[in-house]
């Protein structure tokens, strides 16, 4: 699923309008301890109403309605549970400055959450949550099996507005069954990814690098991985926000894109990349018509269907540029939410730590075949790879995090001259100066 499809989005919404709701809203948030010591504050303890980004019959709703209908039985607390869709916390939006808030419970990518319900200070800050005890795993608390590497990204001001049981990160993807040279030893450097591209190219007969092109996220992650690799995290989001333009011209930035540019002008990527209309490279990579595809963890469902007998799906993380260079993973996190004048919120939070015993969140791996927060829930077979990359090393907001902060300014600056520049329609140099130009006018106007 291209970014608009996938659970992790494509965040459409202003400056303008994340600024104005904000001054519109009070931002201060307040904690009390319940009875227990361990949860937010907020009433209501026999019922909730629980919005959801998925739809019925999609796996994670399977999970999920599995242990709604337990907590249930377990607790006597009944769970109004409505599948919204993608689009849910859009909808719940409308109505967070209203008395009659229609979701105590809501769950969606972390980008939505933070735009809709952070940034316009309408989040509960779950922080006290992080004390309460895990049902049925004894001495197991929240803040114990969700690590605070994840909960830090999701924390803002002192305010923990998302509480994740999803994560998902980008990894370079191949069929370890077709390249065994390639699983036993994947390419860590930059040096010897190009010296494995260059031997692939002669052995297929074109580029082994797939790519639907007209997907702008897609393009997006050769180009952000490439700067944060040259220039470590955080260098990508800052150039954003940058409104002198300057940090795109710099020498380190340049070099950096000149990574990408190389790949483009050696033509690693597949013939037709440029034109094609998404899923059709995938689909092919799948087939085995190319041998790498760099895509988040939802890939191998992505793609199940049209892999040839025998697939194994197998990655690596972005080469690094230097021997012991950044090894930073790019991580979106999907979790719950709970608006600050939820009138239920006390039986919401009961949920999420029902949730997130092993019992339950497991089936986020087994069954929707995704990678939970848990180390002790291993990851399904086809992403072991990508578990043990974000095992081993720092964990980033993805792109940044960019399309919280800077969303207008990613879709109407980078992405289009981004995707010109993928495409080839651009050199390293030209696409520096052009996307300087144009964030300068961009933040002129935007503020």
């Amino acid at each position: 699923m291209p970014s608009d499809r996938q659970p992790a989005g494509s965040a459409r919404i202003s400056r303008r309008a994340v600024l104005a709701a904000a001054l519109a809203t009070t931002v201060g948030l307040t904690a009390a301890a319940c009875s227990d010591g361990a949860s937010a504050t907020g009433g209501g303890g026999d019922s909730f109403t629980y919005w959801s980004m998925w739809k019925q019959n999609e796996p994670q709703a399977t999970v999920l309605q599995a242990a709604i209908t337990q907590f249930t039985k377990d607790t006597g607390i009944k769970v109004s549970i409505q599948w919204k869709g993608r689009q849910v916390i859009q909808q719940l939006a409308p109505t967070l400055n209203t008395a009659n808030i229609p979701a105590d419970l809501v769950d969606s990518a972390d980008r939505f959450a933070y735009a809709q319900l952070q940034a316009t200070g309408q989040a509960l800050d779950l922080t006290p949550l992080l004390r309460r005890a895990i049902p049925g795993e004894k001495g197991n608390t929240v803040g114990s099996v969700v690590p605070a590497r994840y909960r830090d990204l999701n924390t803002t001001d002192g305010t923990l507005w998302q509480i994740p049981y999803e994560v998902l990160t980008t990894q370079v993807w191949y069929d370890g069954k077709a390249l065994p040279d390639v699983a036993a030893k994947p390419p860590a450097t930059w040096d010897e990814f190009i010296e494995l591209l260059a031997g692939r190219k002669k052995s297929l007969g074109d580029g082994p690098l797939a790519l639907d092109g007209d997907i702008p996220d897609y393009t997006a992650y050769w180009t952000y991985y490439a700067v944060m690799r040259g220039l470590g995290p955080g260098a990508f989001g800052k150039a954003a926000t940058d409104r002198t333009g300057e940090a795109f011209t710099a020498p380190g930035f340049v070099d950096a894109l000149r990574h990408v540019e190389k790949l483009i002008a050696d033509g690693y990527f597949t013939s037709g990349y440029d034109g094609s209309k998404w899923p059709a490279v995938q689909q092919k990579w799948a087939k085995g018509k190319s041998d790498f595809l760099l895509l988040g963890t939802f890939a191998p469902s992505e793609t199940a269907e049209f892999a040839g007998p025998g697939f194994r799906y197998r990655s690596f993380s972005f080469p690094a540029f230097t021997g012991d260079g950044e090894s930073a993973q790019d991580i979106s996190l999907i979790g719950f939410s709970i608006p600050r004048k939820a009138r239920n919120s006390a039986a919401a939070q009961k949920f999420i730590a029902y949730f997130l015993a092993k019992r339950h969140l497991a089936g986020i791996s087994s069954q929707a075949k995704n990678i939970t927060p848990r180390s002790d829930i291993p990851a399904p077979a086809e992403l072991a790879d990508a578990q043990e990359a974000l095992s081993s090393g720092t964990v980033v907001k993805t792109l940044d995090g960019v399309k919280e902060t800077a969303a207008e300014w990613y879709t109407k600056v980078f992405q289009p001259l981004n995707t010109r520049f993928v495409a080839g329609h651009l050199g390293a140099a030209a696409f520096a100066a052009q996307l300087k130009s144009a964030t300068v006018a961009y933040w002129k106007t935007a503020s």
